[in-house]
């Protein structure tokens, strides 16, 4: 009599067709564990540390920095400041009707000259608006006195002297003479250019003469 092998014998086929609610089949010895796998402790609180020294370095910030910018400070001028501008303008004597004239005088010599072109009837106009406000005393003492050495430095052919004056007009009376005074640098820009084509002229007659 044969020995019975009572050994089940798994197979991998199914011995019948599985039905579409019936669970699926699973060989659990197809499964391999890890032994002595650590677990991670996802819910593991950490302390939070109670003083204020941690032991994360503090960066510092780098020593190359450029410095900080200092903002300007505009300075606005004291009571004193103008009231000494005003004893200044009291201070100087000068006859202002008469100062007017010879100024005027000056300037429409070059722009009679006919020399600028179409310029001259727009530095007419300047001309007569400093007229107006120096009649009705709209330019103190200090800008007469400097449009007269301006008018005299034109005239005697020193146009880097005017330009001079012209700037420090812009620069302390900016709000007197700023509608008008686009024409009298006019009149410098043509002093300026006339003087240079003498020069000129006079090196190429120089240059033929040597020749």
């Amino acid at each position: 009599m044969d020995k019975c092998d009572n050994t089940p014998v798994h197979s991998t086929k199914v011995p019948f067709d599985p039905g579409w609610n019936d669970p699926p089949q699973f060989s659990y010895s197809a499964q391999q564990t890890t032994p002595n796998r650590p677990r991670n402790f996802l819910n593991k609180r950490v302390a939070f540390p109670l003083s204020g020294t941690g032991s994360t370095p503090v960066s510092s910030p780098p020593a190359n920095l450029p410095p900080m910018p200092v903002p300007m400070v505009p300075v606005v001028p004291t009571l004193s400041t103008q009231i000494n501008s005003r004893n200044e303008n009291e201070d100087i004597e000068i006859d202002s009707a008469s100062t007017l004239k010879e100024v005027k005088d000056i300037l429409l010599k070059f722009v009679d000259s006919g020399d600028l072109g179409s310029k001259g009837n727009e530095v007419k106009k300047r001309i007569n608006v400093m007229e107006d406000m120096w009649s009705n005393g709209k330019l103190n003492k200090s800008v007469q006195v400097k449009m007269k050495e301006l008018a005299y430095a034109l005239r005697d052919d020193q146009p880097a002297r005017a330009d001079e004056i012209h700037k420090s007009l812009m620069v302390d009376h900016v709000s007197a003479v700023c509608t008008w005074m686009s024409g009298v640098k006019q009149l410098i820009y043509h002093c300026t250019a006339r003087l240079e084509l003498l020069d000129i002229d006079k090196q190429e007659s120089e240059k033929c003469d040597a020749e």
